[in-house]
């Protein structure tokens, strides 16, 4: 008997699952002229969506056109304007790389997505940003904020497609502070943790030096709170034991090499 999937259904995900291609790349669409697949799409025997029919597979990380894969659900587009829900996979081997982030996700899928109002679900996530400080009278201070969420910490963000770490941590400071920082080329460290919604997180991070006479522009939108404070007052602001972990190796950093 099939089973039934409800939309926003999320138990698949990270799940080894057989897709069996209906329309491999190249393929035409049947009810669409001109719109050609350039990623393999199919769909999972005896998985029955909203609509319906067997559950649709997007199947990136594979450049040739294929009958059926053994692969790992990494993403789920949940259309808002629709009563499916399509799943992404990738081969094994690709599991946790970056075409597995929410950016690849969207760009993958934009040639049959664009036309839907959709939200995407990522097992793995990946935001870059850095730790700044100026010279403040002769002392070191850090700047940190405090996010609608709660979370003091340093100006990062998701990385958008095409887009390098460092670009990415340049770009959300800039956005979330308002501030043109020089990174150290010497200088990355990283966490990763689970969110509540089991996605797997990595964030990077960079040192930025900034000047301390720069205008501060923060991004109300985002942004409920900032600081400028020394080593020890930062590490007593930051609310994250992943942060004050990549703010001592800054420091330490910083001490070794200054």
């Amino acid at each position: 008997m099939a089973k039934v999937m409800p939309q926003g259904d999320t138990s698949y995900m990270g799940k080894k699952v057989t897709v069996t291609m209906d329309r491999p790349i190249g393929t035409e669409h049947p009810k669409h002229p001109g719109l050609i697949y350039p990623i393999n799409y199919g769909y999972i025997e005896g998985l029955v969506a909203g609509d319906g029919e067997e559950q649709d597979v997007y199947l990136l990380g594979v450049s040739e056109p294929l009958e059926k894969a053994e692969c790992v659900i990494i993403g789920i587009i949940h259309r808002l304007n629709d009563n499916e829900d399509k799943w992404v996979a990738v081969p094994e081997a690709l599991v946790g790389t970056d075409i597995c982030y929410e950016c690849n996700i969207v760009h993958e899928t934009y040639f049959q997505e664009q036309y839907y109002k959709s939200e995407v679900y990522a097992l793995y996530e990946k935001t870059s940003g850095a730790v700044i400080y100026t010279d403040d009278n002769g002392e070191r201070k850090y700047f940190l904020i405090k996010n609608k969420s709660g979370h003091i910490g340093f100006p990062k963000g998701h990385i958008e497609y095409g887009e390098k770490e460092r670009e990415n941590a340049l770009r959300e400071v800039y956005e979330e502070c308002g501030l043109n920082v020089i990174l150290n080329d010497k200088f990355r460290a990283e966490y990763t943790f689970r969110t509540l919604e089991n996605t797997e997180k990595t964030s990077v991070f960079f040192l930025g030096y900034f000047d301390k006479e720069a205008a501060v522009t923060i991004q109300q939108e985002e942004v409920i709170g900032d600081w400028l404070l020394s080593y020890n007052e930062a590490m007593e602001k930051l609310n994250w034991e992943q942060d004050k972990e990549i703010l001592k190796k800054a420091e330490d950093f910083l001490n070794d090499n200054t």
